[in-house]
């Protein structure tokens, strides 16, 4: 019988970190998530100009491998063969592994008094804006974009909010207020790393894609149109509820 009690406390315990705790953690951090957002952008930006204005950027940024390979991919006719090139598996696995290798740097950095977040979310984002530019100047984003967002879109996003993260643990060595600066940074890796693991059902969400949406898209519809379905199914099934508990514990702070 106690056993029994223990592992419904726990799963109890389970269910109110998704339902209570990650959304209270997340209305305190919408300072975070716009600094990263527009850190983001700008970066990006900055990557797309530069590319635009100087023909060896994109070798910089992207390496002369890279941009040497994916030349012969577009003379081939498939600018994103990269992607295609392993097995389905193994690409699931590395995206998987880069998603998470990527977002836990970004937070983990932090601890350099959030220096350390905003230098690789900006290298990020520039490396992003360069590839974006380099597909356009070749002619080719407009076929290049959907299999690379099909991607990225989580990638990115992941990203963002894991900086948002590392902004908060960051910011917590910064700014102790009355707390003790070890006690403000205890406090503010908590809240960071609950942020981080919110981030679990991203990682996973390619797996659910081939799963889920690939038959859809065989049976019902054409190429472009799955993605734009399997994007709003992604926001129901991901963020419906988490917005609700968002405006729930919004509600009881104003009361």
């Amino acid at each position: 019988m106690a056993r029994f009690i223990k592992i419904k406390r726990r799963e109890n315990r389970f269910i109110l970190f998704w339902k209570e705790e990650l959304p209270a953690v997340m209305i305190t951090a919408h300072k975070q998530l716009l600094y990263a957002f527009v850190i983001f952008v700008v970066a990006g930006i900055i990557g797309a100009v530069s590319v635009a204005y100087d023909d060896t950027f994109v070798r910089l940024i992207l390496s002369d491998g890279y941009v040497n390979m994916t030349l012969e991919n577009i003379k081939k006719g498939n600018p994103t063969e990269v992607y295609s090139s392993s097995g389905e598996m193994d690409m699931f696995f590395m995206i998987t592994l880069n998603n998470i290798m990527v977002s836990i740097r970004v937070f983990v950095l932090g601890v350099m008094a959030s220096l350390g977040t905003g230098l690789m979310l900006f290298y990020n984002a520039v490396m992003v804006g360069t590839f974006m530019m380099f597909f356009y100047q070749e002619s080719q984003l407009s076929q290049a974009l959907p299999v690379i967002m099909l991607h990225g879109t989580i990638e990115l996003t992941s990203i963002v909010i894991a900086a948002a993260a590392g902004f908060i643990m960051g910011n917590s060595i910064l700014f102790p207020g009355t707390y003790s600066r070890l006690a403000s940074f205890k406090m503010g890796a908590i809240k960071g790393l609950k942020i981080v693991m919110g981030l679990v059902p991203f990682f996973y969400s390619r797996w659910l894609y081939r799963i889920i949406y690939n038959p859809l898209c065989i049976y019902a519809l054409e190429y472009q149109g799955c993605h734009h379905w399997a994007l709003r199914i992604s926001y129901d099934l991901l963020f419906y509820h988490l917005s609700n508990s968002v405006k729930t514990q919004w509600k009881n702070l104003n009361l």
